[in-house]
């Protein structure tokens, strides 16, 4: 797989970790992993260290499952609005990775593990969201004591937050929901973030994306605004 880098970011222990944090099957696990990589990396290598935590991530699914973890999208966008908690609307056995890129844009990035509040209420998946296509918090009031605030979050460094994504109905998942708080936008800046959604299928599905796509999302100045 194409790689800016020349060393890993990541040690094989740190990869286990992740993975066990992340890809959690109980809510006693956090679900999701942050890391600030300070302001040195540059944004090619920030990418493809995102490209390089999936693919250790890969060979782990592969290890300890009978799945195997493919892309469903690659994308970098500039995001200057306050979203409510959501989760991405994806598979029901997905994870999301984001990449912020260094801005002049103040921000906050909120975590809520709406996997733990089903489990202390005692309810279902079902009962809680009221059917697939519906993918944010019904009640803000009620995640309160579910919420993690990433920090501390500097809008001047590059930061990578890797959550567990997943909604099923019919299976044990572990999924978090995310939001961002941007108190004011700039029309002059972006707030770039990179995005990779994996999600888990059977093994010997082809992937979506190839080499040359994920060349191009790590190499690409390109930002969808």
């Amino acid at each position: 797989m194409p790689t800016a880098i020349k060393t890993p970011a990541f040690s094989i222990h740190e990869l286990e970790e992740i993975y066990k944090n992340v890809f959690r099957d109980s809510t006693a696990q956090p679900g999701f992993f942050f890391k600030d990589f300070g302001k040195d990396i540059g944004s090619e290598d920030f990418r493809a260290v995102m490209v390089e935590l999936k693919e250790g991530l890969t060979e782990l699914v592969n290890k300890n499952t009978d799945h195997q973890l493919n892309y469903h999208w690659l994308g970098r966008f500039d995001h200057q609005h306050t979203s409510g908690f959501h989760r991405d609307s994806a598979d029901p056995n997905s994870v999301l990775m984001l990449g912020y890129e260094p801005t002049t844009i103040d921000s906050r990035v909120f975590l809520a593990d709406f996997s733990k509040l089903v489990e202390d209420k005692g309810i279902s998946m079902i009962e809680y969201f009221g059917g697939d296509d519906i993918n944010t918090a019904r009640d803000e009031k009620e995640i309160e004591p579910y919420v993690t605030e990433l920090t501390p979050f500097p809008k001047d460094t590059y930061r990578l937050v890797i959550l567990n994504n997943a909604k099923s109905f019919n299976q044990p998942s572990f999924g978090m929901f995310h939001r961002g708080e941007v108190p004011e936008k700039s029309n002059g800046s972006d707030r770039v973030i990179n995005s990779i959604m994996m999600y888990q299928t059977d093994k010997g599905t082809v992937e979506s994306y190839g080499e040359k796509e994920v060349a191009e999302f790590i190499n690409t100045q390109e930002v969808n605004r």
